[in-house]
């Protein structure tokens, strides 16, 4: 397996290398995971995902870091498969190369797999804390933080939920403070919301019942008002871009790196904050 041809990075931009869904799970088995989602996760994880992984991209990609020339790497989400201590851990461990390479430089928010079930949200929250090198809480979230001519409004709307969906949503509170921020005026050129679940699905069309961020309808009316120009995000596997004619932002999904092969890299220009997005694959 090859690494894709590198696009030239224009000069005066801003650089990310967006990647997301790892879902680097383990095979251990407890008979605690019999009485929750977790047998489920397990099970789909045995019969169906651990047969298409290919992990080897993630050391595959930081060793061509240098190559792409970002300036932020950003996560989507889903590193894990049921969001144990002992998953975050192996993920921390196979992520360990790529994230000396970023630096500083690495922005994580949680999928709906890293928040599978309440007894592990104390893995997550650490995690979370870890990964983005102490500076973010999750309890923090909505969150803005800029870097370059970019504003970053970090979101999680990952929560457990019923053995039979895989939605997002959030309170009422965080709908209010999420307001708020982009009430505020702009702080960067551009405004990128950072999230797990996409808005819509690689057609344009909305996702299904069980797998849809709820009230999406909301977010993006705020995207077509103008309150952010892009949104990154995980969740659907397959990659796609969905251009800002229809609804006034960019919508880009980096699909997932180890099972689809694909991320994406997005340029956003330093002083006209224009966004050129691209999707890679091994």
């Amino acid at each position: 397996m090859t690494f894709p041809d590198i696009p030239s990075k224009p000069s005066g931009t801003f650089r990310i290398l967006h990647i997301s869904d790892l879902h680097t799970g383990l095979a251990d088995w407890h008979w605690s995971y019999l009485l929750d989602k977790r047998f489920f996760g397990r099970l789909n994880q045995f019969t169906t995902r651990q047969r298409k992984l290919s992990l080897e991209n993630i050391a595959r990609l930081a060793k061509e870091y240098t190559r792409c020339q970002a300036d932020m790497l950003v996560c989507t989400g889903d590193l894990t498969s049921i969001g144990s201590q002992e998953e975050f851990q192996h993920a921390q461990e196979l992520l360990a190369p790529l994230l000396l390479a970023a630096g500083k430089n690495f922005l994580y928010v949680p999928g709906n797999h890293d928040a599978y079930v309440a007894q592990n949200r104390h893995a997550l929250e650490e995690a979370f804390r870890q990964l983005n090198g102490n500076r973010l809480r999750l309890d923090e979230l909505p969150r803005s933080l800029c870097a370059g001519p970019v504003e970053f409004i970090c979101l999680s709307p990952a929560r457990p939920c019923a053995i039979w969906l895989s939605t997002g949503e959030i309170s009422t509170a965080v709908w209010e403070k999420l307001d708020y921020i982009f009430s505020c005026p702009a702080q960067a050129r551009a405004r990128v919301l950072v999230t797990h679940f996409p808005l819509h699905g690689p057609s344009g069309g909305p996702l299904s019942w069980r797998t849809k961020f709820v009230d999406y309808p909301r977010l993006s009316r705020w995207g077509e008002k103008g309150r952010f120009q892009a949104i990154l995000s995980g969740h659907v596997h397959r990659p796609f871009l969905l251009p800002p004619q229809k609804d006034g932002y960019w919508q880009i999904g980096a699909g997932s790196l180890t099972i689809q092969d694909s991320f994406s890299l997005i340029d956003i220009h330093g002083t006209t904050g224009e966004i050129t997005p691209h999707i890679l694959h091994f």
